[in-house]
């Protein structure tokens, strides 16, 4: 028996090639669409996340499945925030620290006057201005309806801007909550035309209205009316507390101007994906209470949202904590149903099976483990450790 174990583990070890690619994962597509509001080209650069395609492969034939619908990032300033904004999401996804996320990368053209509310004739040297709406125009018109028309998108939708952009990502949010819902600003320019940003802003937030919506904003070591007027409208929002919104700010003098967008989108990921994802009070009422605070979401959001695979494996773990083997495994199971071309689901129903005793089961999902990781393009030290104990074990128990 022990002969015949040893065989299948090395044979699906061989079967998982030992390379990897030290890049991004997912896939990068560079387009232009025409605007017919702006009049002109518009340079996009796309990113699709790792599991927009394996996800897909692993559909069940003898169950209906859909294939995943993701959030998408739209991201002002393309050419230089795209590279950074991308890999540091891909890094976090691998953590299971940040939402997979579509993301929409737009290139300038006129950035002064596409991110900018009002005409200010004293920045005339610097550029046009006051093109903000038109520009949201085209964001909600033609780019949005392009998107989901050609890629697997949700209704949730995310706008990052930096300095100019961001006011443009706060001016979104205050004159057209509906159409994002979350936003992004880092070290946002909110002293633009003698702070006009906050003219109807202290009204916008206590509207009792329920916002549905995130705002991350920050600043680095800048001084004069870029401080000043983050701190004002920091305390704006520390006043007004309105249902449904939720957000954070970061003031981080050890950042410049230029690399606040680069240190904020890694805070910012992680802040939205803990903003939507259920309370430990919800985690430890199960898997009802569980299903319950989706069910909400789903309604809040206007899509069909499901538990997510770090709600799920919480839930398992603290099964297995317990010793309730058989819902551990149950749990662990499902997240393999869910996320067949996820290694770390198969990694924690080996944990499960491993604790239960069924040692010859747990091999088999060791062993898949490093091969998904393989496919997934993500590190796999510690599931070949894993592996190679769990075998050491079953060689001492002469299984």
């Amino acid at each position: 028996m022990l002969k015949h174990v040893i065989t299948i583990a090395a044979f699906l070890l061989i079967l998982a090639p030992s390379y990897s690619y030290s890049k991004v994962r997912g896939e990068a597509t560079h387009l232009s669409i025409h605007s017919k509001i702006l009049d002109e080209e518009r340079e996009l650069f796309i990113h699709l996340p790792n599991s927009y395609y394996l996800a897909n492969s692993h559909l069940s034939k003898e169950r209906e499945q859909s294939p995943l619908h993701y959030p998408v990032l739209y991201l002002l300033d393309g050419q230089r925030n795209f590279g950074h904004a991308v890999g540091t999401l891909d890094l976090l996804n691998q953590s299971n620290m940040a939402q997979e996320m579509i993301v929409v990368a737009i290139a300038n053209t006129q950035r002064s006057r596409d991110f900018t509310p009002t005409y200010d004739e004293s920045y005339n040297e610097w550029g046009m201005s006051g093109g903000a709406d038109n520009f949201l125009d085209f964001l909600e018109k033609e780019l949005v309806p392009f998107i989901n028309e050609n890629y697997r998108a949700n209704n949730y939708k995310i706008i990052s801007g930096h300095s100019l952009g961001g006011l443009l990502s706060v001016y979104a949010l205050q004159s057209r909550p509906y159409l994002f819902q979350a936003h992004f600003a880092f070290s946002p320019s909110l002293w633009w035309h003698e702070q006009v940003i906050f003219d109807g802003a202290e009204t916008f937030f206590s509207n009792s209205t329920e916002l549905n919506n995130y705002l991350y904003i920050n600043m680095g070591s800048e001084g004069g009316h870029m401080l000043t007027s983050y701190q004002r409208y920091k305390e704006l929002l520390d006043t007004h507390k309105q249902k449904g919104f939720s957000y954070n700010t970061d003031l981080d003098t050890s950042e410049g101007h230029n690399t606040t967008a680069l240190a904020g989108h890694s805070l910012a990921y992680q802040y939205l994906y803990k903003s939507l994802q259920p309370s430990n009070e919800v985690l430890n009422g199960g898997i009802p209470a569980i299903k319950q605070f989706y069910k909400l979401q789903s309604e809040m959001y206007g899509y069909d949202i499901k538990p997510s695979y770090r709600a799920i494996n919480s839930v398992g773990y603290k099964a297995l904590s317990e010793k309730d083997y058989s819902t551990a495994i149950a749990l662990f199971q499902s997240n393999v149903d869910s996320y067949p071309y996820n290694a770390d689901a198969y990694d924690s129903l080996a944990d499960g099976l491993e604790a239960s005793g069924n040692l010859q089961k747990a091999l088999e999902m060791r062993s898949l483990a490093i091969q998904k990781s393989v496919v997934e393009n993500v590190e796999n030290g510690a599931y070949k450790t894993r592996h190679a104990n769990l075998l050491k074990k079953i060689q001492d128990k002469n299984l």
